[in-house]
Order: C-alpha cells, then structure tokens, then sequence
C-alpha cells in the first residue's frame, strides 16, 4: 500500500513540475504540505507577541566551500536543530526571500518587528522566512506571503534567482550575540497591488513601503565597506554577490 501511494504522490509531483517554469523540482518536494487559511489585521506591534518560536526546528546543512562563490543546491548534514542554537552557534541553515516589484520599477521593502530574534526593526526583503525542518522551500514562500503580508500567491508566480550563501553577525535583545550562515532562495513576484491592499502581522512586519530599485540598490551600496565588510544601518546589510544576482535580475526586465 506504501508504495503505491509512493507512485501516485510521484506521478503527481511530475504532472505539475512542468507548470513551475524556472523553480527546480528540488525546491518543491518536502514531506508534508502547508494549508494557507489564516488571516491577519494590521495592528499595533506588541512585544509581548513575538515574530517566531525559538525552539522552532530547522535543517542543517553542511558549509559551503566558498561564500560568494556557491550556486546550487547545498548539502545537508542529517541533523536538525532549535532556531535559538542554529543562530548562536551559526549553523548553515535555509531561508527562502521574495522581492514584489512592479512595473514602473518599485520594490516593496518591511521593517522588521521589533520582537525578531535577529536584526529587529531593520528595513529588509518584501517576504523573508526560514525554512522548518521537513518543510520545502516553495511551500515555505507561499506560507511567508500569507503570514508576513497577508497574500495567497500561485507556485507560477515566483520566478526563482538562484540560491546563494551569506554570513551576517549581529546582535539583538532575544538572541544576543548571533551568526546567521544562511542559503538563501532568491524569488521575484510581480505585484501591481496597492500597500494598503497588504494585511500584514505585527508580529512579522511593523511597516511597508515602496521604493526605487536603484534608490535602495544605492542604499545598500552605502552599507559596504571598502573592505566588502557590512556597515550597520537602515537596513539588513546584503553582500555584493547577493545584490549583484537581485539587481542585475532587475535590471534585466525592467531596465536602467
């Protein structure tokens, strides 16, 4: 009986493969699926709601052989861990981010809610989240558009970037001193949508807003150092490999 459900669950997967366009089959696959009902108001941040469970499980997975080199799929190490170690004891674990942009060339950008366990109340990503243990990376986008600002999004809409690796320390008020190794999956989504129509927790997100891709290209250019080192500011430092893979896709549809 296992393994014919085992069948059906794999010609299933195939059918719907060919809909994804440039998502690998490796991002959709996980052991379980994710039912989107929950629905959020726009409220007043409360830190006495914290944006996350510190003993939330996560995946590990093993180094990679070099930082703004990796492309790909990374390795996993076989073990999972709680979120509050993985951040502490910096290990290499998984977060999917989604930048809404429109056509006149906007992206949308968050601040962080102040009850984060990393980097609270920094501007960053339109959607941003980690990826739980057992759960797959486009089902982990889909529940973070729901849950960071209240939008049922489609498989087909995501035009996945690439994955690449990135190491940022800091330090916050829940975690303390941090090391956040992380591989990111990179995805645009087109919206054309209002703010106002964006229903996001307080929990998650304190604020929305809207800018230039080249105004917060620039922005983020200024919180490099000379040396390739993060400089602390508005908004979550991002590498210069990271902003070469986001803003040369940018660049591409919708121009200089």
């Amino acid at each position: 009986m296992r393994w014919l459900l085992f069948l059906m669950l794999a010609r299933t997967t195939q059918a719907f493969a060919p809909a994804l366009r440039s998502i690998p089959i490796h991002l959709v696959a996980s052991k379980s699926s994710v039912t989107l009902r929950s629905a959020f108001r726009t409220r007043a941040l409360s830190m006495a709601a914290p944006g996350q469970d510190l003993s939330e499980l996560f995946d590990v997975y093993k180094p990679p052989s070099s930082i703004p080199g990796f492309r790909g799929e990374p390795e996993r190490a076989g073990i999972s861990r709680q979120r509050k170690l993985v951040h502490t004891q910096g290990d290499w674990h998984r977060a999917i981010h989604i930048w809404l942009y429109d056509g006149q060339g906007n992206l949308i950008i968050q601040q962080r809610s102040e009850g984060k366990d990393t980097f609270p109340g920094k501007w960053d990503v339109s959607i941003a989240g980690h990826v739980s243990s057992g759960d797959s990376v486009i089902e982990t986008a889909m529940k973070e558009s729901k849950e960071e600002l209240g939008l049922d999004i489609k498989k087909e809409e995501l035009e996945y970037l690439g994955t690449i690796a990135t190491s940022m320390a800091g330090s916050s008020p829940i975690t303390g001193d941090f090391l956040c190794n992380e591989y990111k999956d990179i995805f645009l989504l087109k919206y054309e949508g209002h703010l106002d129509d964006l229903k996001f927790a307080p929990e998650e997100v304190q604020a929305v807003s809207r800018v230039d891709w080249r105004s917060l290209r620039q922005q983020l250019e200024e919180q490099i150092g000379p040396d390739g080192q993060s400089i602390d500011g508005r908004y979550i430092p991002r590498p210069r490999h990271y902003m070469d893979l986001l803003f040369g896709a940018l660049e591409e549809r919708i121009g200089k």
